[in-house]
């Protein structure tokens, strides 16, 4: 009985349910005091992530999304980077993520569309959707396609593609992709007027490239995590991502305690759904969907 978790002596419930259950369980558990982190995605549609965030207001309770990339080392050195200026102001982002399908879909609902609300976008690809915005700030605008060329699930893509815009004209595209065949991997570059930063898994590596007058002399800095491949040759890939939850829960508890935090906010999480869904709309509708 999930209910058996809101008792008094819970302060934080992790919801790592399918998707068609995250509504109830987060709305429930933030009407009874609790903190949340909600699995990605945090809703099968724009309105169920509406009615979470909503609830975490009205408890004045914190509610995560667990987009455990953003504290991919690899990712936290480009944010570093970025963050400092040494790349100059944001011109543009590019990004993808993709896996193979076939053993990557670990569960008949990944691909079902009435359990995800979606195919690669919202699997794997509402990750690096999700670090796009990180970098590129707020949407303003959507250009989206989706395919259905290679595992034929009713209503799930293959692959989507999305332009987006932030207010201030900087353009981010990426991909999601269920037909990588070199297996799982994704990357982001973020390009700014004086240089630009590349974040990439697997292997971790980060990369930054700098230059002192434009498209002259360009230098470059590689960062590599010698620890944490060992770690994987050791343990599996799953160490990687076993310390990324770990990191997850404890900017959680800071962030319940009112502390600032890379972890993405119940917000984060409806904002990647409502872009995917945008996507959608527009590779139905052919036209840009404006926000």
């Amino acid at each position: 009985d999930w209910r058996a978790a809101l008792r008094d002596d819970v302060d934080l419930v992790l919801v790592a349910t399918p998707p068609p259950l995250h509504a109830e369980m987060c709305t429930a558990a933030l009407q009874k005091g609790k903190h949340v982190l909600c699995e990605k995605p945090l809703a099968r549609n724009p309105q169920e992530c509406r009615q979470i965030v909503d609830a975490a207001k009205q408890a004045a309770k914190h509610l995560a999304t667990g987009f455990n990339y953003r504290f991919y080392p690899a990712i936290q050195k480009a944010r570093e980077i970025f963050d400092s200026g040494r790349i100059g102001v944001l011109d543009h982002i590019r990004s993808y993520a993709g896996h193979p399908g076939g053993s990557e879909f670990t569960h008949p609902w990944v691909h079902d569309l009435g359990v995800m609300g979606g195919g690669a976008l919202v699997d794997n690809g509402i990750h690096i959707l999700d670090l796009t915005r990180y970098f590129l700030g707020e949407v303003a605008e959507v250009k989206g396609f989706r395919t259905h060329h290679v595992w034929n699930f009713a209503g799930c893509e293959d692959n989507a593609f999305a332009l987006l815009r932030n207010p201030d004209g900087c353009i981010a595209q990426l991909q999601a992709s269920w037909s990588e065949w070199r297996g799982y991997r994704f990357w982001i570059e973020v390009y700014g007027t004086r240089g630009m930063v590349r974040a990439s898994y697997p292997p971790m590596l980060a990369q930054a490239t700098y230059v002192d007058e434009k498209g002259l002399h360009p230098r470059t800095e590689r960062f590599l995590f010698p620890v944490l491949q060992v770690k994987e040759k050791l343990r599996s890939y799953r160490w990687t991502a076993v310390q990324s939850f770990v990191a997850e829960f404890r900017a959680l508890a800071r962030a319940a305690q009112g502390e600032k935090t890379p972890a993405a906010t119940g917000y984060d999480g409806m904002r990647a759904v409502e872009i995917a869904h945008a996507v959608y709309a527009g590779s139905e509708s052919g036209k840009s969907v404006l926000f």
